[in-house]
């Protein structure tokens, strides 16, 4: 025989829904959007202080309920408030939250008892629901008796209060701070609906983070008043700065350029939550309050203004953020630093600065790796890799260690182009800084002083060091030549021999006076020298037509800057077309 059977719905169910929120914070935004989507447009939660009796309160000047509509609609479990009222709001029209309609248990999160108390048209009714007694009666949910009262309130406003008494002690006390930061993302920005906790109205500053506030009267709009948050942790809900004229949102949050400038890391941008109020510009504003009109003065200069302050305060944020994960990595570079050459350790530094830079937001465990692989590629170069492979293999076999030894020379072949095809550009900006009139001796001189391979092959291995670099010094430094204060450069070959660079200005040109200065300087030096062989050279725009340089003495030689270079260039061009042909 065909029988029919119904469910049965224990009362346990209320106690089981209210234990759906993470969190006692969460559990009260629940009924804070309870007041939004009853057209309220102040919320007011009073948290009272931990351990005590007092109530947790959360009071909205919405549209309330009647008691028919206590029993018959907020009753009514699972119910989708949007099948009954419709996506939006009767009243402001904003979209509706409520939608499973189970957010009415959201108090038995954290309370035993829940009374709501509500207020409309001149009536207020109140209900309470025991999280105990729903338990312990064994009645089916639907015949539950629940406290229920009914009375006039002619002049009472509308609205509904909610009271959370005896709250649980197995789990934390609700806080002001955590409750504000659940809060914010989700009505910081509202118009018309100002959300209270324990007296003190939501705002930026509620986000954890670096703040900032700024005001200014900005020439075509008046004042301004900026406030911003970069975010810690999780990135906020819709990101960016909003723009408010008097009190009224315009259109949605944005970032006024930032998101196209190369300068600012998009993960960084996407933390940054704000608004900026102006008064007094309505006529500047979009019909449907979408946007500032985009070709107004005031859309430039808020745009100018907003793009500055957050990018410095995004500078600010971002490098603090690096400096926190490169002081936790720091051990770990200073020691790899130590293992390279001492002229690739500030390339190295800058290349892993630019890691960071790039990779901040990474967990530093995650960093340490990109680290130590960036440091493994600076340290171990393709000679590293062939000379292991030649290690290797002169235990194996002759044909083998043959093999790697035709590698390493690859390898310096490879290494011989890329230096010569780097010269030719660092040549290109040498000869910029000769061509300007403006260049003095002391600017030549830092150029030059370690890249002494431009002046030809006879000259790449010389060297100064501190002893010829004092001798210099001290010749500078002698009354009788304190007023030429000329810019000398003392090098020494590796056989002993000595030569006595002297920079002119790349402007001027060299004379017999010149010439005699220079001999000068050179029979100063040479009693303070060991015997060896003492040349000059000088290097300046050009000789005056008046020297033959055939009728100089044999110990100085005069080049212009412009021969040099040329000479520089020939032979870099000379080893590019003889790899080029191998």
């Amino acid at each position: 025989m065909s029988q029919t059977a119904h469910f049965l719905v224990d009362p346990r169910l209320t106690a089981l829904l209210g234990e759906t929120y993470r969190s006692s914070e969460v559990a009260l935004k629940e009924l804070v959007d309870n007041a939004w989507d009853a057209d309220a447009r102040y919320v007011r939660i009073t948290l009272p202080a931990p351990l005590s009796s007092e109530p947790v309160v959360v009071q909205d000047d919405g549209t309330g309920m009647t008691a028919g509509e206590l029993r018959g609609e907020y009753l009514k479990i699972a119910s989708d408030k949007r099948t009954r009222t419709g996506e939006r709001t009767r009243a402001l029209g904003r979209k509706v939250k409520g939608r499973k309609g189970i957010g009415k248990f959201a108090g038995l999160t954290l309370a035993n008892e829940m009374t709501i108390e509500t207020v409309a048209r001149g009536k207020r009714a109140s209900l309470t629901v025991s999280r105990e007694e729903l338990v312990s009666l064994e009645l089916d949910l639907e015949a539950v008796p629940l406290r229920f009262e009914e009375q006039d309130a002619p002049d009472a406003p509308s609205g509904t209060t909610v009271y959370l008494r005896q709250l649980k002690t197995s789990l934390n006390f609700p806080t002001p701070d955590r409750l504000r930061e659940v809060l914010i993302f989700e009505y910081g920005r509202e118009d018309n609906f100002t959300v209270f906790v324990n007296g003190v109205q939501l705002s930026i500053d509620d986000i954890r983070g670096v703040s900032t506030s700024t005001e200014t009267d900005l020439d075509c709009s008046g004042p301004v008043a900026l406030s911003f948050t970069i975010a810690e942790g999780k990135a906020p809900r819709a990101p960016g700065i909003i723009v408010k004229v008097n009190g009224k949102s315009v259109g949605r949050p944005q970032f006024f350029g930032l998101d196209e400038d190369e300068e600012v890391p998009n993960k960084l941008l996407k933390r940054v939550y704000g608004e900026i109020n102006i008064d007094g510009v309505e006529d500047q504003v979009t019909a449907d309050w979408g946007a500032l009109l985009e070709n107004s003065k005031v859309t430039e200069a808020v745009t100018a203004f907003v793009a500055e302050k957050v990018k410095a305060g995004l500078r600010g944020a971002h490098a603090s953020m690096m400096n926190m994960q490169k002081a936790r990595l720091q051990l770990q570079i200073n020691r790899r630093l130590a293992e390279l050459p001492e002229h690739r350790r500030e390339f190295a530094r800058k290349a892993l600065e630019q890691l960071l830079l790039r990779y901040y937001e990474e967990s530093t465990e995650r960093v340490e790796v990109i680290v130590e692989v960036a440091l493994d590629a600076m340290e171990h170069d393709a000679y590293w890799a062939v000379l292991e492979s030649i290690r290797a293999a002169s235990d194996v076999d002759v044909h083998a260690l043959s093999q790697s030894l035709n590698q390493f020379g690859l390898v310096e072949l490879a290494a011989i182009a890329a230096q010569a095809a780097r010269r030719g550009t660092f040549l290109d900006y040498l000869d910029k800084l000769i061509d300007d009139p403006s260049t003095t001796e002391q600017q030549v001189h830092k150029a030059l002083e370690t890249n002494l391979w431009v002046l030809g092959r006879t000259y790449a291995l010389l060297a100064s060091n501190v002893t010829l670099s004092t001798l210099v010094q001290k010749l500078c430094d002698d009354r009788q030549f304190a007023s030429e204060r000329p810019d000398l450069l003392l090098t020494e070959a590796h056989d002993g021999r000595y030569l006595l660079i002297e920079l002119k200005r790349p402007s001027l040109a060299i004379n017999r006076d010149h010439i005699t200065q220079a001999e000068k300087y050179r029979d100063y030096l040479m009693p303070r020298l060991p015997l060896s062989r003492f040349d000059v050279l000088m290097i300046g725009k050009s000789r005056v037509n008046t020297i033959d340089p055939h009728s100089l003495p044999s110990h100085i030689t005069i080049q212009s800057y412009a021969g040099i270079l040329a000479g520089a260039r020939n032979e870099m061009q000379w080893i590019m077309r003889s790899l080029a042909a191998a």
